[in-house]
């Protein structure tokens, strides 16, 4: 029976209220072959002295602390984590979230017939409310894995995968530090690289979404300025790889990009529509009038993204008349005037 090591990395900062719960489901994990990575990232509360007393008191976890100088972010304790870690398969769990007692033990279980690069499990959240995804058991292989993630048929997030360890360090695929949405740029590069996923039927994670993530004007302003940061990133892999005529890679950055343009009008954040749609316009990394040559997209996504063939005044005034026609002709009209 293949035993794989598992190493649980969980960063650590300002979770007090949270943090027991956290730990008391890795302690009460059915599968026992696993080492916990705990990564202080100095937050300003007694997270760490709550930890440091749970494994006072809980001697049996082969639990390891890595302690950052200085606080340097999510991306950054999750990649010093990989770094220490010793499993064959790595885990990351955030420290306000937690694990079902058999999380582990079910995600392992497909790897008895491969060993799969990444095993993807399903999450609810704390309120007790399931993610909209309808995961079935299924195996995925090269490419199907890239059109799965552009078809939305699994998560952005970093959390709930176990994935092999050798994998994500000949791949590279390390988190970007001093970058939000880290996720994003992360998943976008595992979904091109991965030869072999298992996604498994099963609620395995608990997700907390905090009260304090409600979005305020200002607040997405910013979500829009470090989303534009991670296309950078995103569109400079493609590029690097050769990619930039994947039908799935254009899929999602255009469709994320377009989805962002339009909640600003959704959300009736004119201003910021107008101040940041040249930003995303100079984005383009591939001409619409190719992509539908080259069969990448169809007349509809055409129309969609002709605004890249106008001059950028011109271009915003179309994207606004476009979202207007198209969603009052579903009778989802967003704006009171087009212009």
């Amino acid at each position: 029976m293949y035993n794989p090591k598992i190493s649980i990395i969980v960063p650590v900062y300002n979770v007090s209220q949270y943090i027991t719960k956290c730990l008391d489901s890795i302690c009460g994990q059915t599968y026992k072959h696993i080492e916990l990575i705990l990564v202080d990232d100095c937050g300003s509360d007694d997270s760490m002295t709550i930890v440091q007393d749970y494994l006072t008191s809980h001697t049996f976890i082969d639990a390891h602390i890595i302690f950052h100088q200085k606080n340097r972010g999510l991306s950054a304790a999750r990649n010093s984590g990989m770094e220490k870690a010793s499993g064959e398969y790595v885990y990351f769990l955030d420290s306000d979230d937690y694990i079902i007692p058999d999380c582990i033990e079910a995600l392992v279980k497909p790897l008895q017939n491969k060993k799969y690069d990444v095993v993807v499990g399903d999450y609810q959240y704390s309120n007790g409310e399931k993610s909209d995804l309808k995961l079935h058991n299924v195996e995925w292989s090269g490419q199907q894995i890239l059109d799965s993630y552009a078809n939305g048929l699994w998560y952005v997030m970093a959390w709930n995968k176990l994935c092999r360890k050798d994998f994500l360090l000949d791949n590279c695929l390390t988190f970007e530090e001093g970058y939000l949405h880290e996720d994003v740029i992360w998943s976008f590069k595992l979904a091109c690289k991965a030869q072999s996923m298992y996604i498994i039927d099963k609620v395995t994670y608990h997700y907390l979404v905090r009260s304090s993530s409600i979005m305020t004007s200002m607040s997405i302003e910013h979500d829009v300025t470090v989303y534009l940061k991670a296309f950078d990133k995103i569109i400079d892999f493609i590029k690097a790889e050769g990619r930039i005529l994947g039908v799935s890679e254009y899929k999602i950055i255009e469709g994320k990009k377009c989805g962002i343009l339009y909640s600003l009008l959704q959300k009736k954040e004119i201003g910021l529509y107008n101040k940041y749609y040249k930003d995303f316009y100079l984005q383009r990394y591939v001409s619409p009038l190719i992509a539908y040559r080259k069969h990448i997209i169809n007349f509809s996504y055409l129309l969609r993204d002709l605004h890249y063939c106008m001059p950028a005044w011109l271009g915003r005034l179309y994207k606004r008349l476009f979202f207007n026609m198209l969603y009052a002709w579903r009778g989802k009209k967003i704006e009171g005037a087009v212009w």
